[in-house]
């Protein structure tokens, strides 16, 4: 809980409060401007084994988030299992060595124009040798593997896709698709929106051996020229994210996926920050317990969430927390500070035939459940179907449903959330404070759908004469409340010099009520 110190030093302070790293925000911002390792895209000459010049400077490194572990502004704690816990990226001068701990694979990835230790080689324990920067193309195999592709700028490296297309969301992996630069692979056993495809992985690599498979967590780590991606076991949404450096290692460009990395982790501290400085009730944010408080629950006025989804055949999906795979809504509400409503043990059944992994709830399981609930995040783009299976009569007995506060994920489109999402996981987190009404007013849901007033979001033609481009999200930076405050509004001369705009003026107001509450 923050102290009253700590809202009394943020109201009173003349100088802006930081995002922590603050003294990179600068650099985290210019995610465009890349210093590539070693010489870019061209090779070493004459190479000597016996030079120890480092040719990687600019290194992956895991995520040191303030707000994951030390005590924060506001004395509060952010405290999620782990945080980058399946990769590893050693380096070693003129080669580095991938380390999937999913799978237990490495991959030794060496400067070309100079050699690879014949050590490394000889000892077999690498499931791939690669020289870098990667030269053959790549093929996807997913669509979560889309998203850190086009954030790095590397559409064109991409050649090929395994399986079925018409799930791709990104307008301009689509438009490479119609024009024959991308083809696809496997096509024959899927509707196939596109023209151009081989018949397998096998026929593809014989026409393109130096093409790398990028596989998903449980393709066969030892298949030919494959290399596994497992972000998406990761068990927070840093974790999952800081997945880009897997693929920047490929083309020299760590020191551009740190940035992007740091650039997102600050924005999604800096939205936490402001939910637990105008939260109602502060508590300690700590992921690992099911529900993260320090206020008496009958003291608990924290905004209540509802995440949950009808599936056919099965019954209700709930969030059942603490738990952080798949969408991690857990996290995102204790990053908001919002109480999310969480399966309780024994409710619901497992069924068999799914491997008892999987809990779903019974229609009046579901609505003793979550008929009180503040809002009711709806996980699909099907709202209309249960709407048609349950009917009005059912789903009206919801509060949410009642205050027209349900949303679905179509914001951006209907197939986004699977895919360009996973590029803006801090944006998710932006919009869940703004939803639950604990931000500042500012950020405009951008994900998450209001059903009953909002569109369903259409993307984007592609710019293809910027196919090239790296992604960049398509929102304003997080600003600290804190430093709203003391920033002078826009006007020029010294006149304005220190005064508070109508907005701050509001905000400072929230600030000294929680402030007078705690007192």
């Amino acid at each position: 809980m923050f102290t009253k110190l700590a809202i009394a030093a943020a109201i009173a302070s003349s100088q802006p409060t930081p995002i922590f790293g603050q003294e990179e925000v600068l650099e985290t911002n210019s995610i465009l401007q890349d210093v590539e390792n070693a010489a870019g895209d061209a090779c070493i000459k004459d190479f000597d084994a016996a030079n120890t010049v480092d040719l990687f400077p600019t290194k992956w490194s895991s995520p040191d988030i303030k707000t994951y572990g030390d005590v924060d502004l506001y004395g509060a704690k952010f405290e999620p299992s782990v945080t980058t816990e399946l990769l590893d990226i050693t380096y070693h001068n003129n080669y580095k060595i991938i380390h999937n701990k999913f799978v237990n694979a490495t991959y030794l990835l060496y400067q070309c124009g100079t050699e690879p230790p014949q050590e490394e080689v000889e000892s077999g324990e690498h499931k791939l040798i690669l020289e870098v920067p990667h030269k053959g193309g790549l093929a996807l195999t997913s669509t979560v593997q889309i998203p850190a592709i086009e954030l790095l700028g590397l559409r064109s490296e991409v050649k090929a896709y395994v399986g079925n297309t018409k799930w791709i969301s990104s307008p301009c992996l689509n438009y490479m698709l119609d024009e024959g630069e991308i083809i696809n692979i496997d096509g024959d056993r899927v509707d196939v929106a596109h023209s151009q495809s081989a018949s397998s992985v096998e026929e593809y690599l014989l026409l393109n051996p130096e093409a790398l498979i990028l596989g998903g967590p449980y393709d066969d780590a030892n298949a030919d020229r494959t290399m596994v991606i497992a972000g998406s076991q990761e068990n927070t949404n840093v974790g999952q994210f800081d997945w880009i450096a897997f693929y920047a290692a490929l083309y020299n460009k760590e020191d551009m996926s740190n940035r992007i990395a740091r650039s997102a982790q600050q924005n999604y501290d800096c939205a936490s920050e402001n939910s637990f400085l105008l939260s109602s009730s502060p508590t300690q944010r700590n992921l690992k317990a099911t529900s993260p408080r320090r206020v008496a629950e009958e003291d608990d006025k924290r905004p209540t969430l509802l995440w949950a989804s009808w599936f056919q055949g099965y019954g209700w999906s709930v969030a059942s927390c603490p738990t952080y795979q798949s969408d991690t809504e857990c996290e995102w509400a204790a990053a908001c500070n919002v109480k999310i409503l969480s399966r309780p043990e024994g409710v619901g059944n497992a069924p068999e035939s799914l491997g008892g992994r999987y809990w779903y709830l019974s229609d009046e399981e579901f609505l003793e459940f979550g008929k009180d609930a503040d809002r009711w995040v709806y996980k699909s783009q099907h709202w209309d179907k249960v709407f048609a299976e349950k009917g009005e009569e059912y789903l009206s007995q919801f509060k949410a449903y009642q205050n027209q506060q349900i949303y679905d994920t179509q914001g951006v489109s209907p197939n986004s959330w699977y895919e360009q999402r996973l590029a803006e996981y801090y944006v998710v987190g932006m919009d869940v404070c703004a939803i639950m009404g604990v931000d500042d007013g500012l950020h405009k849901s951008r994900w998450l759908r209001n059903i009953f007033t909002d569109p369903v979001g259409v993307m984007p033609e592609c710019n293809v004469a910027e196919i090239d481009e790296p992604y960049v999200a398509p929102v304003s930076e997080c600003v600290p409340i804190a430093a709203k405050l003391n920033v002078a509004s826009k006007g020029d001369g010294e006149g304005n010099a220190g005064a508070v705009s109508t907005f701050q003026g509001f905000t400072l107001f929230a600030l000294l009520a929680v402030a007078a509450s705690l007192w």
